[in-house]
């Protein structure tokens, strides 16, 4: 998807590291595929999405096709509530794993004599204090950002999801999506440029 390598290598990537050279290309490079294989799966799993809230549905998304209403198509298909679920959980996420967990040392808990328990233990302290963490966005925080990791899906995951879906949509009711949906753009960027003389696209 050309749009998000677009978006990774202008947005997340500045987003998430330090200017520099480290001189691990080839470790960099496994990382990069890695990442952008996990985000293409992410935002693609949208087709699933789409054809099953089409099959919920499927007079409202026919007739808003046939009335090339994308607006309508892409009311009908979001769910607020779900998509604010998404968000905290992704920060919560980022503030469990991007950080090193509490040793067991520095637990100081009395009776407990059963490395297992004192692995669970820490475990659980761990990730409740990353959760309170990550609702304060004061607190300095491990190798990631929680927030950050959070308006990356609030910003290019999740309407790059709605995109897809709109597109599938269309597709799956018998038209090929208007523009703004192509591959190659997201719908919240098109719709903020306007058009020139030219027929070309400035930003607004």
């Amino acid at each position: 998807n050309q749009i998000l390598l677009q978006k990774y290598i202008d947005t997340v990537v500045p987003s998430l590291s330090r200017c520099g050279d480290d001189e691990q290309h080839g470790s960099c490079t496994l990382s990069d595929i890695a990442a952008l294989q996990a985000l293409s799966r992410r935002v693609h799993y949208g087709k699933f999405v789409a054809e099953s809230k089409y099959r919920g549905d499927p007079e409202s998304y026919q007739r808003l096709v046939d009335a090339g209403d994308a607006d309508g198509v892409m009311a009908l298909l979001t769910n607020m509530p779900v998509e604010k679920l998404v968000l905290r959980r992704a920060r919560l996420k980022a503030a469990t794993y991007g950080r090193e967990p509490l040793l067991m040392a520095s637990l100081q808990m009395e009776g407990v004599t059963s490395e297992t328990t004192s692995i669970v233990a820490a475990a659980a302290a761990s990730a409740v204090v990353a959760a309170v963490e990550a609702m304060d966005e004061t607190k300095q925080h491990g190798k990631v950002d929680p927030v950050v990791i959070e308006s990356i899906y609030r910003d290019i995951v999740i309407p790059l999801t709605k995109d897809i879906e709109v597109a599938y949509l269309f597709r799956r009711c018998g038209k090929e999506p208007p523009p703004e949906f192509a591959p190659d753009r997201m719908s919240i960027d098109f719709k903020t440029e306007a058009p020139t003389a030219n027929g070309s696209q400035v930003a607004l």
